[in-house]
């Protein structure tokens, strides 16, 4: 698929079906007036970028809530295989891409389902407050850097 056949494919699932790409290869798709959703083919054509913003300003953002995000990207653990970053007007975004080669609609489905549940989950996260309790992984043990386990 095409990076425009992809958007096209979403905007048929969510009911927009003019939903595309614009002559620069960027679309926009705002959802209940609060979500927002940028899809951005790069230069290449190779890929789609997907992104949307969760905070509208990175820099108030506790350290307690940062760690949290890192964690929760480290190896994708609760990211949806989505990445945590900042843009350009310092908004804490989540970001993903997608090759458009070879790419099999019903894996582009699940994969921006994966994307948007993700979103939804960490948008409430952060304006909740959420993220100050403890994720999973903080209840694994210290170990010292240098412990190996051999088998």
């Amino acid at each position: 698929m095409t990076a425009s056949e992809m958007v096209q494919h979403i905007g048929k699932r969510l009911g927009i079906p003019e939903l595309c790409l614009n002559e620069l290869g960027l679309c926009r798709i705002r959802l209940n007036d609060s979500i927002v959703i940028d899809f951005e083919e790069d230069d290449t054509k190779n890929w789609l970028h997907v992104f949307a913003a969760l905070t509208d300003d990175a820099a108030f953002l506790s350290r307690d809530t940062l760690l949290k995000l890192f964690r929760a990207h480290y190896l994708f653990n609760d990211t949806g295989h989505a990445s945590f970053g900042v843009n350009a007007e310092d908004r804490l975004c989540l970001f993903m891409r997608a090759p458009t080669s070879e790419m099999a609609e019903e894996l582009w489905v699940e994969m921006f389902e994966a994307f948007f549940s993700t979103y939804l989950e960490w948008k409430e996260k952060l304006s909740s407050g959420a993220t100050e309790d403890p994720l999973p992984g903080d209840e694994l043990p210290d170990l010292p850097p240098s412990t190996f386990i051999r088998v």
